[in-house]
């Protein structure tokens, strides 16, 4: 397997692994490094099959059937979502904003590993910014302030019937201490703690840490391109920049916790 960092905070572009071989050795450098850059780029993956895709993602944690309240899953694959994009006349989607997958789900260790299967030849890249990078950036009185904090997650109007779950607005990575923040745009709607006007100032200023260029890593999409990102510890943005209807194949695991 060849490494190669793709920018200085996170992401790797990951070469020479086989996902239909699924060797122990291979699966667990892919392992090592998830855990180190957050963000895994393999390209030229187009061999790779719904069912190839679901049993590499399963070497990695549980995978997610149930059913998704936007996304079906790929006609025989259950666990498999097949997600689109919607366009507009004016050439731009609306409704997306940063967020990470975990939230509005019981548990928050969650990996997804996304393929592209109809992408154009350019444009509409997906941003991922690092959230230990915009917890270690923070003032150290903010950052044991928030510690102390928990905050509500909601599907919104995607599944108005859903409690809203509490989590943490710092998560700590069991293994290494390592923190980062867990609040974002698109389904954090309240830290528990504060009154409502003290909860919306505080998360507007951390949601916009994921602008900071220092922490982001923008990929590009093939065919084949696979990316696998830890979302206890980053967000990503999917930039609606030209019209079209891009299809993925996406399968979400659980580590367990």
């Amino acid at each position: 397997m060849d490494l190669q960092p793709l920018n200085g905070t996170l992401g790797a572009r990951v070469d020479g692994v086989d996902l239909r071989r699924r060797e122990a050795g291979a699966v667990g450098e892919v392992k090592r490094a998830l855990h180190q850059h957050k963000v895994l780029v393999l390209r030229d993956q187009t061999a790779v099959q719904p069912d190839d895709l679901l049993a590499f993602a399963e070497e990695f944690g549980a995978a997610e059937r149930v059913a998704h309240p936007i996304w079906d899953d790929v006609p025989g694959h259950v666990g498999v979502k097949r997600i689109t994009g919607s366009e507009y006349a004016t050439g731009v989607d609306v409704g997306d904003s940063w967020h990470t997958d975990g939230p509005p789900r019981e548990k928050t260790q969650w990996y997804t590993f996304l393929q592209a299967i109809d992408v154009p030849a350019y444009g509409r890249d997906t941003l991922f910014a690092d959230m230990e990078g915009a917890y270690r950036r923070l003032s150290p009185p903010l950052r044991e302030f928030l510690e102390t904090l928990t905050a509500l997650n909601s599907w919104g109007s995607a599944k108005p019937d859903a409690v809203p779950v509490v989590h943490p607005v710092v998560m700590e990575d069991p293994d290494t201490g390592v923190k980062s923040l867990y609040v974002n745009q698109l389904y954090t709607t309240r830290i528990r703690e504060l009154r409502e006007e003290e909860s919306d100032t505080l998360l507007a200023y951390l949601f916009r840490q994921t602008a900071v260029p220092e922490l982001q890593l923008r990929v590009s999409w093939r065919p084949g391109t696979l990316v696998i990102w830890d979302n206890e510890k980053t967000q990503h943005y999917i930039v609606r920049d030209k019209p079209h209807p891009r299809v993925m194949h996406r399968v979400m695991v659980n580590t367990g916790r």
